[in-house]
């Protein structure tokens, strides 16, 4: 038992001994771990060349991402201004829409036969007014596209997407922006929404027309035939030939005749002579010709041509224009040009104002208009002032048509105007 037990412990000890020496040979000398610790150093330098180009390179990759997040961000605030565009362009198609069927309304009420031509017309307005906003997103996305073809990620060029988005957006031509009230008078006076104007001065065309056609009309109460007689009368005073031209057939459809448009260009002969007249009177003929009016239009005159007639015919209108004292003004003429005290009685008032179309009344203000263009005439401005007064055109009236002529005129020769109807008429107190 004790030479069992002696064995036994003499395996235990060699076997203490063995692992022993296998822990001795796994130590390593000090000098080997600095060694090793040596090229551990040197292979961290070795590679640390190689890790600066590959962190520019993420660097870089995070920039372009950035910038192209920014480009992104750029496109969708130039998609964002065109929704604003289309949003403005849709209330302006509401607007029309709105004045449009105020304007079906009236004419169904009156039972116009050619009602159904005006309706199809405004359709026809209106479908014109889409496909215009329908190219406009075309060419806003046609440039978008090409700007953002040139300013992927990665390209050089993407720096100039910022500028290049608002040149897209700015590519998409300015739409007028008709106030309701201008859009109802351009209904009434069915006049065309594209013209060159349009294309080339859209701003000039928004502010003006939202002048003349709502300011005016909101804060000068006249009916639309009045009005349009008043600026036909003054664009001949003022020889405002292409808009004359372009504001006769709007004249026609809202109610003035064709014979007070006649007698509006005749009469002018008398304040403006024929040379400033006569290419007024060719634009009327071709306007009425186009309009389906046939000529000559059936006869006005209320004198015959002879001396006599037209003698007692002037001296009528002459009276009822400037009161009893005007009996007997031929003769009342200068010794040394006695002549044209009786021109003015027998040319200006016997061939020109003895005729039918227009009541004397009218024809004293359409004179006013005339005179108050011209501009420096105003001791006869004066005078047809009082003339006008005499035929019932007051204060209030004369106030009315200056004010209404303003857009056709400017301020000048407005408030000269306006000037002389204070001096005749008084302050009003």
């Amino acid at each position: 038992m004790a030479d069992k037990d002696e064995a036994t412990l003499n395996e235990a000890v060699e076997e203490e001994v063995v692992q022993e020496e296998a822990v001795q040979e796994e130590v390593v000398p000090e000098d080997a771990v600095q060694e090793e610790v040596a090229e551990a150093e040197d292979a961290v330098e070795a590679d640390g060349g190689d890790e600066g180009p590959a962190e520019d390179e993420a660097v870089e990759d995070e920039a372009q991402k950035t910038e192209h997040d920014e480009y992104i961000e750029r496109l969708a605030a130039g998609f964002a201004s065109l929704v604003a565009k289309g949003e403005e362009v849709v209330a302006a198609l509401g607007a029309q829409a709105e004045a449009a069927g105020k304007a079906f309304e009236e004419k169904a009420a009156g039972a116009d036969a050619g009602w159904s031509d005006f309706a199809d017309e405004i359709q026809s307005r209106m479908k014109a007014a889409a496909a215009q906003f329908a190219k406009d997103l075309e060419v806003f996305s046609d440039a978008v596209d090409k700007k953002e073809e040139k300013a992927a990620p990665g390209d050089p060029d993407a720096t100039q997407t910022s500028a290049d988005v608002a040149d897209a957006v700015d590519a998409v031509p300015y739409r007028p922006q008709f106030t309701p009230a201008t859009l109802a008078m351009r209904e009434r006076m069915r006049v065309g929404t594209h013209s060159e104007l349009m294309l080339t001065d859209p701003e000039f065309v928004e502010r003006f027309a939202n002048f003349a056609f709502d300011d005016v009309p909101s804060d000068v109460d006249l009916p639309d035939r009045t009005r349009f007689m008043c600026w036909l009368a003054t664009l001949l005073g003022c020889q405002g030939i292409d808009e004359f031209c372009a504001l006769l057939p709007a004249a026609l459809n809202v109610g003035v005749e064709p014979e007070a448009v006649k007698e509006i260009v005749y009469q002018a002969t008398a304040y403006l002579g024929i040379g400033r007249v006569y290419p007024f009177l060719k634009a009327t003929n071709e306007a009425l010709t186009a309009a389906g009016v046939q000529l000559p239009l059936k006869q006005q005159a209320t004198t015959l041509p002879t001396e006599a007639s037209r003698y007692e015919g002037g001296e009528e209108a002459q009276v009822a224009c400037f009161g009893e004292q005007m009996h007997g003004y031929k003769d009342r003429g200068a010794a040394d040009y006695p002549h044209i005290a009786q021109w003015l009685v027998k040319n200006c008032f016997g061939d020109w104002y003895a005729r039918g179309g227009l009541t004397i009344a009218e024809r004293e203000m359409v004179t006013f208009c005339y005179i108050a263009a011209q501009g420096g005439c105003e001791p006869q401005l004066r005078a047809h002032a009082a003339a006008n007064v005499q035929c019932g055109n007051d204060r209030a009236f004369l106030i009315k048509v200056v004010s209404n002529n303003v857009p056709f005129i400017g301020y000048p020769r407005s408030l000269n105007a306006m000037s002389v109807v204070e001096e005749v008429t008084g302050s009003k107190e």
